[in-house]
């Protein structure tokens, strides 16, 4: 059997993200208070400071270890993209699976594909997430949860309802039919254990797309988690904002245009958290595929092997028949 490098490179970059996650903060060099300095060795030297024996990749434009914000930050990341795709994949499949059954849930979802798949999915969030309503509406982040749900969940749903109808072109799905088994036996018998694998591997990539687009949202300074604040000023114009309110790796690509000459530290190490992690996953999802794969050609090994010997059987005994009538 071939090493699977894609499995066993995805479960390493999981595991450590887990380390990271569960023993991160009680590492040493790691500021869980993520103290913030206004000044380092004298008062003209201001943050943000260059990657150094004290910040081992340098600090923030608040003074923050860099390095401590980003193992900090990992918990908060993964789930919000674990969470996303979770929420997802319960709506889609049911969807997909009622979709194979239901001829008019099946125009419904072609038509929700239709409308949803015509502009970029980062395009067509940023333009709902920027309308006024939800601007300042007090559950921002649960209707942005909300709506990127709904703008994943049609796509999903497609790719599910197509297993299920490779289920359909089966001989024992029609002998299921045939003796009258109904939907909950069908999901357990048939659907579940067949699509689990495609459905994890594709849980998966999915995990890695949300990484790679919350990093996308971070770039234009749009996070799930952000509130609308009156900003600190002085006499005159009342000014507003919209900040972000969870330690995300992101945060650091926000002011990435003017960080990447100043301070090119930040925006990368943020990058490379991002990029690690989607690979992970991406990897995971593919060590899946493949594992799913070698598995169903080993168990028609001894199928093949089988069907050779009573063919060489046949062709024996159709020789032996031969010798004899001679």
């Amino acid at each position: 059997m071939k090493t699977n490098t894609s499995f066993i490179f995805g479960i390493t970059g999981l595991g450590l993200l887990l380390f990271l996650i569960i023993f991160g903060p009680y590492l040493p060099g790691i500021d869980e208070q993520l103290t913030t300095r206004s000044y380092f060795h004298s008062f003209f030297n201001l943050p943000p400071y260059h990657p150094s024996r004290d910040f081992i990749l340098g600090s923030d434009r608040k003074g923050r270890d860099v390095l401590s914000v980003l193992v900090l930050g990992t918990k908060t990341t993964l789930l919000t993209g674990a969470g996303l795709s979770a929420a997802v994949f319960a709506l889609a499949i049911p969807l997909g699976i009622s979709s194979a059954h239901f001829p008019f849930i099946k125009v419904l979802l072609q038509g929700w594909n239709y409308l949803f798949s015509r502009i970029p999915l980062i395009f067509f969030f940023m333009f709902i997430v920027t309308i006024p309503f939800f601007i300042f509406s007090q559950h921002r982040p649960i209707w942005m949860f909300i709506i990127l749900v709904v703008l994943e969940t049609g796509k999903i749903a497609e790719v599910i309802e197509k297993n299920i109808q490779s289920i359909h072109q089966t001989t024992y799905y029609e002998a299921a039919m045939v003796s009258g088994t109904g939907m909950k036996g069908l999901f357990k018998w048939y659907y579940w254990p067949i699509c689990l694998p495609q459905w994890l591997s594709s849980l998966s990539t999915h995990i890695g797309n949300m990484l790679f687009l919350i990093g996308q949202l971070g770039i234009f300074n749009i996070f799930l988690s952000q509130k609308f604040i009156q900003l600190p000023g002085g006499p005159g114009p009342t000014f507003y904002g919209v900040v972000n309110t969870a330690n995300l790796w992101p945060i650091y690509l926000t002011n990435i245009i003017n960080d990447i000459n100043v301070a090119p530290w930040i925006p990368i190490s943020a990058s490379c958290f991002i990029i690690f992690s989607m690979l992970s996953f991406f990897a995971l999802g593919e060590g899946i595929r493949q594992l799913e794969r070698q598995s169903r050609e080993s168990s028609s090994l001894p199928r093949r092997r089988a069907q050779r010997l009573f063919m060489l059987q046949s062709l024996l005994g159709k020789g032996s028949k031969k010798g004899t009538n001679l």
